[in-house]
């Protein structure tokens, strides 16, 4: 029951708060600078408009980084192939003046009677 009546005389005392509030007024010139406001971002074109996006500092930093990485990624893929080694060198010539390209098996050989 007290609690009842704790409850009912905090809902008074918060309506009662309330007797002398007055309509709020808006301040000098809101009208006109509101209006101004309004004109200015309305004009803006389609190229406005993404030079205002591109040109905020996180778009800009990412997108600087963006192409940072995609340059840093295609250097790397692009380096030169090592050059052969003399030994590889060496071998292909070896290949080369022997012939070593004819298929012969273990079995082509000639058996001894």
């Amino acid at each position: 029951m007290k609690k009842k009546l704790n409850i009912s005389h905090e809902v008074e005392s918060t309506l009662s708060s309330l007797d002398g509030v007055q309509r709020a007024e808006p301040g000098d010139f809101f009208f006109t600078r509101l209006q101004a406001r309004m004109q200015r971002s309305g004009a803006a074109d389609a190229w406005e408009r993404f030079l205002a996006i591109v040109t905020r500092p996180s778009i800009a930093i990412a997108g600087v980084l963006l192409i940072l990485a995609v340059n840093s990624f295609m250097f790397v893929q692009m380096k030169p192939a090592p050059e052969r080694t003399e030994q590889a060198m060496l071998q292909q010539d070896f290949d080369d003046a022997s012939q070593l390209g004819i298929s012969t098996t273990f079995y082509d050989f000639d058996k001894p009677e």
